[in-house]
C-alpha cells in the first residue's frame, strides 16, 4: 500500500500562520504582568506616552505586515525590498500610534523570524531549534553586516558603550533566546502561566543582555542597578513569591524611569520561537 503523499503548504498558508504566531507573540508580551518598568494592560510602567491600548492598536495594525514580509521572503525578494516592507510597516505603526514607537524593534526582529521560519516550513514538514538558528544565520548575517544603521538611539549607545545592539543580536542568530527557550517552555508546560514564564524570561534576559533602552536613558549605572534587581528576583525560588516581589520592583522601575524595551522585544522573539516548538503555548489563549 502506498503512503499518502504529503503536499507542501502554499505560500499563502505559511505566511498566514507565521503572521498569526507573530501577532500572538506581541499580544502575549503586552498581556504578561508584571514586567518591571514595561507597559501592560494593567498599567503603563515607566512610560507616560503609551499604555496597553496603544500597544494593542499597534499590533493590530501589523497583522498585514507580518503576512506580507513572509510572502516576500518566500518569494526570495531582495534584502532592500524586505527592508522597505519593514519601513512601510513602521510608518503605518507611527501613524496609528500618532508618533509613538511601540513596535519598531519587533517589526525588525519578528519580521526576520517570520521569513526564516517560513523558509524552513517550506523545505520541511518539521525542523529543530538548531535548524532554525542556522537558517537565521544563513538568511541574515551577510546582509545585516553590510547594512549598518548609524542613526537612532541604539547606534549612539552601541558606539558609546560597545554593547551588542538589536542588529548584532540578529547577526548572531538570537543565540541567547535559543539558550533560554527550553527552560521557558518547560516552565510553561508545568505552570500554564504566561505571567510566571514571561517574568522568568524577562529577568534572565535582563541579566544577560545590555539593554540599550536602559543604557540610553539611565546610563551604565542604571543598567547595573536593573541587572542587580533582576538577579535578586531570580534568586527567589518560589515563583509565587517572586511574582509578589516583582510587583515592588515594577513600582520602583516605573518610578525611576527604567524601561527595558530591548528585553521586551526579545521576549516577543522568545514567544515566537517557543510557539513553534511548544504546542501547549501555540494553543494557549
Amino acid at each position: 500500500m502506498n503512503s499518502t503523499p504529503v503536499y507542501p503548504e502554499s505560500n499563502h498558508k505559511i505566511a498566514h500562520r507565521m503572521a498569526k504566531i507573530a501577532i500572538r507573540s506581541l499580544y502575549f508580551e503586552i498581556r504578561a504582568y508584571p514586567k518591571p518598568g514595561l507597559v501592560s494592560f494593567i498599567d503603563s510602567g515607566a512610560h507616560h506616552d503609551m499604555d496597553g491600548e496603544t500597544f494593542y492598536r499597534s499590533l493590530f495594525t501589523l497583522r498585514h505586515y507580518f503576512y506580507l514580509i513572509t510572502r516576500h521572503g518566500l518569494e526570495n525578494r531582495t534584502f532592500a525590498e524586505l527592508r522597505q516592507t519593514a519601513l512601510n510597516a513602521e510608518c503605518q505603526m507611527m501613524k496609528t500610534t500618532k508618533g509613538i514607537n511601540t513596535h519598531r524593534g519587533a517589526i525588525f526582529a519578528l519580521g526576520i523570524l517570520c521569513v526564516s521560519a517560513a523558509r524552513m516550513s517550506k523545505e520541511k514538514t518539521s525542523f529543530t531549534q538548531m535548524e532554525l538558528y542556522e537558517q537565521l544565520i544563513k538568511d541574515w548575517r551577510n546582509s545585516l553586516q553590510k547594512h549598518r544603521n548609524n542613526n537612532g538611539n541604539g547606534a549612539l549607545v552601541r558606539s558609546k558603550y560597545s554593547v551588542v545592539d538589536a542588529r548584532q543580536m540578529a547577526i548572531n542568530g538570537y543565540e541567547p533566546i535559543f539558550e533560554l527557550c527550553s527552560s521557558f517552555t518547560t516552565l510553561f508546560t508545568k505552570t500554564q502561566s504566561l505571567d510566571h514564564c514571561c517574568l522568568f524570561a524577562y529577568l534572565v534576559l535582563l541579566t544577560k543582555i545590555d539593554d540599550t533602552n536602559v543604557l540610553f536613558r539611565k546610563g551604565m549605572e542604571g543598567l547595573n542597578f536593573a541587572k542587580m534587581k533582576a538577579h535578586e528576583l531570580l534568586d527567589i525560588e518560589c515563583i509565587n513569591r517572586r511574582q509578589q516581589e516583582a510587583l515592588k520592583t515594577h513600582a520602583l522601575f516605573s518610578r525611576e524611569g527604567i524601561s527595558p524595551g530591548g528585553v521586551a522585544d526579545l521576549m516577543s522573539v522568545l514567544l515566537f520561537i517557543s510557539q513553534l516548538f511548544c504546542e501547549p503555548l501555540l494553543c494557549h489563549y
